[in-house]
């Protein structure tokens, strides 16, 4: 088996068998062709593995792909997730996509660690010093939390998130005054508005605009937005989520009938995050950040299709010497 990448040196170490193997990178295939490569983490390097290397591997691999989850393929390659093994396969796959799965375990997670023993002590220390701050006059040195119903979530938000969610310039078309703040308390207002193509916006409601309307809003447009808005969702959505309730939440994306479209639905509504709870708060935030990484995802996928067209005209020429 390969240990060095050609390329750099990077360690390549693997551990015998498949299913064991964690090799700093990716491991490539093409199962027509009779070819296996190791993509280096480091050098992005394709390390075309030996014929005898091959025959035994190549059907392992296959098996775990059939296996694996789709995250995304171009025309030529597919990229797959085998149990945090990152494959990439040539060739069309018949496995079909699944956008709200990787989010979902992330939505996952955090509802462990938010329940964790450790999470539960942390926050009451984190209070009680808040507490002794406020009564030796240092109040706000590590938030100022009252005593209510949803203080264990106020406290981790506070850890996790500090007190500011924007920083920035964003005038009333009405009255001229200019945002340069956005609390995470008051992200609970944010409007999600509508946009051209598949670009996101959404809305502050103006403060001294007396009547207020939807036109009186301080407006953030294209990723400035999608990224304030990932956080506000991430701060309202603090505790996480369990499975039941994940797909509840892939159920009302999937009756929308996209990502994309519930976003479009939501905006056209003029829905406030404070106006979306439970399967509809969490699903706008699986659609959200489904969106942010199918974009990384197609430029990455791009990237290794060129990689690959370069490295199989390199394994044709090393295959025919051999």
């Amino acid at each position: 088996m390969l240990r060095h990448c050609y390329f750099c040196g990077q360690s390549l170490a693997q551990q015998g068998e498949f299913e064991r193997q964690r090799a700093p990178g990716r491991v490539a295939f093409d199962l027509e062709r009779g070819r296996a490569w190791t993509i280096c983490g480091r050098c992005h390097g394709w390390n075309l593995w030996s014929l005898e290397d091959r025959q035994w591997a190549l059907p392992m691999l296959e098996r775990g792909a059939s296996r694996a989850r789709l995250l995304y393929q171009t025309e030529n390659v597919a990229l797959l997730d085998a149990e945090g093994l990152e494959l990439v396969r040539v060739g069309k796959t018949e496995l079909p996509e699944e956008a709200w799965w990787r989010y979902g375990r992330e939505l996952r997670s955090r509802r462990i660690r938010y329940q964790s023993r450790v999470s539960k002590v942390g926050v009451a220390t984190y209070a009680a010093l808040s507490c002794i701050g406020s009564n030796v006059g240092l109040a706000g040195i590590t938030g100022d939390f009252h005593l209510d119903d949803d203080l264990y979530a106020n406290v981790t938000r506070w850890r996790r998130f500090g007190n500011t969610a924007w920083r920035g310039r964003a005038p009333c078309p009405a009255c001229g005054s200019v945002l340069i703040k956005l609390f995470f308390y008051k992200s609970k207002f944010l409007i999600l508005l509508s946009a051209e193509g598949s670009q996101l916006a959404i809305g502050i409601p103006c403060a001294r605009c007396d009547p207020w309307d939807f036109d009186k809003v301080h407006r953030l447009d294209g990723p400035v937005a999608e990224r304030v808005l990932r956080r506000a969702l991430a701060y309202q959505n603090v505790e996480g989520a369990s499975w039941a309730e994940i797909h509840a939440a892939v159920r009302t994306i999937e009756a929308a009938g996209s990502a994309q479209q519930l976003i479009q639905q939501l905006a056209a509504e003029r829905r406030s995050l404070s106006g979306l709870r439970g399967a509809r708060s969490l699903a706008l935030e699986i659609s959200v950040n489904e969106n942010a990484e199918r974009r990384q995802l197609a430029r990455e996928g791009a990237q290794i299709e060129t990689a690959w067209r370069q490295a199989d005209e390199l394994a044709a020429i090393i295959d025919g010497e051999l």
